[in-house]
């Protein structure tokens, strides 16, 4: 990954012109959320995002409506809609003067590395070189790398990690069920990189903990189902390969993601344990003999397709407003803090169903469904603005015209009316 390093260069006794724009006012935002891009676009990058009464810093604006602002330790634009003036003159042409080397010199306090949520998605999208390392205990993971951010996750003692990339102390690491900056002294080498048990050793025994579970010939979800696990389905555990579990079942040796695996079985009604067992899905056909049906399983690589029938819309609200009132935070995705993506995905995750990661991406999750055909349990996507189809937010439909979502920094988890509270719907999905 690139840094962005601005660094002060003294230079020789010599005379330079630099082009110097005024800065004439001082601005607060007047909306949660209000996002900071890296050009005067609503297509551009998003920095960072700014909530309301906070303060920015105008340089200057565009002629199409956009401040080019400072905050903190960022520069971008954001919509001048959202910004008022507190004071001052804002002037947009830039002047030329004559400084001296005197006049050259910035403190030592601007010499510092800057590392914006747009590099952080390049660090996830470049082919890095990863390494292995194991956290010997517990630590936390943070969404930006700055030690006062706020905290997203507990990483667990003894968690095996890969590294993506390094920078300024900080490692960005992730394994099946987590993502995220830590610090780099808090990691160590992980000599074999694989925990593995021989054919001479006590094979262990582990049970399926979800409804459903896909059991897969790769260690990844794009990997081939042999078939679908039903829960506390009894396993015999070979070895763990980064948030992986190798398993044999029933003679049959394969993966199944390390979140789905106990070694006690999980605690259920015994009418439900006993229709997991008629619904166990094979490669071929799935019998279901309460209603005598078979169904051809010709299926997709998509987690989403092979969730079981007794999930409904219903349990999918019920746990949701379990985590009513939660603490919004931005790149959340876990009960130490959601944004609105992370909330959806976390809730669905809880029954076995992967969706991507952001609001935009989740618009084309599972399949359409008009606005006046939805159930409780759907996706439903909104954008930021009237006429605009550009997904901004996104919730889980409730019924009755409301939904749940994490909302904002100020509000967290709520529950709002689909229409009248300042959201544009654009679309529905519905994953189950």
């Amino acid at each position: 990954m690139k840094k962005h390093i601005v660094i002060s260069l003294l230079s020789g006794i010599i005379i330079c012109c630099t082009a110097i724009y005024t800065f004439g006012a001082s601005g607060i935002v007047k909306t949660d959320d209000l996002r900071l891009r890296e050009e005067g676009s609503s297509s551009s990058e998003i920095i960072t995002l700014l909530s309301e009464g906070e303060k920015v810093e105008i340089i200057e604006k565009t002629e199409d409506g956009w401040y080019k602002v400072k905050y903190k330790d960022y520069e971008g634009y954001v919509s001048s809609e959202f910004v008022n003036v507190e004071e001052g003159t804002i002037i947009n042409t830039p002047s030329v003067e004559t400084e001296s080397e005197e006049e050259q010199v910035i403190n030592e306090e601007t010499q510092k590395i800057e590392v914006t949520e747009t590099q952080e998605e390049n660090i996830l999208n470049s082919e890095a070189n990863i390494i292995m390392k194991i956290v010997p205990k517990d630590e936390k993971m943070y969404g930006i790398p700055l030690i006062n951010a706020s905290t997203i996750k507990i990483v667990e003692q003894d968690t095996i990690v890969n590294v993506l990339t390094e920078i300024n102390g900080w490692s960005y690491i992730e394994s099946a069920s987590l993502e995220g900056w830590i610090r780099t002294d808090k990691l160590k080498d992980e000599e074999s990189k694989i925990t593995t048990t021989t054919a001479n050793d006590q094979k262990e025994t582990g049970y399926v903990t979800s409804t459903t579970v896909n059991f897969r010939k790769e260690p990844n979800t794009s990997g081939e189902v042999i078939k679908t696990l039903t829960v506390n389905k009894e396993i015999t555990i070979l070895e763990k390969v980064n948030g992986w579990v190798k398993a044999e079942v029933d003679g049959e040796i394969g993966y199944i993601s390390e979140t789905y695996v106990s070694n006690t079985k999980v605690a259920t009604s015994r009418g439900a344990e006993t229709r997991n067992t008629k619904t166990e899905v094979k490669q071929e056909t799935i019998t279901v003999t309460e209603t005598s049906i078979t169904e051809n399983t010709t299926e997709t690589s998509n987690e989403n397709t092979q969730q079981s029938q007794s999930i409904t819309g219903e349990n999918i609200v019920a746990y949701a407003k379990q985590y009513l009132g939660y603490k919004y935070v931005y790149g959340g995705a876990s009960p130490s803090g959601f944004d609105c993506s992370g909330f959806t995905q976390y809730v669905y995750s809880h029954f076995g169903y992967t969706l991507t990661r952001t609001s935009s991406s989740q618009s084309t999750n599972g399949v359409a469904v008009s606005k006046g055909n939805m159930q409780a349990g759907d996706i439903i996507c909104f954008s930021n603005s009237s006429g605009s189809t550009q997904i901004g937010h996104v919730g889980i439909y409730i019924g009755g015209g409301k939904f749940i979502h994490s909302a904002n920094s100020r509000c967290g988890v709520i529950i709002s009316n689909v229409d009248g509270d300042g959201f544009y719907y654009v679309c529905s999905r519905r994953i189950i």
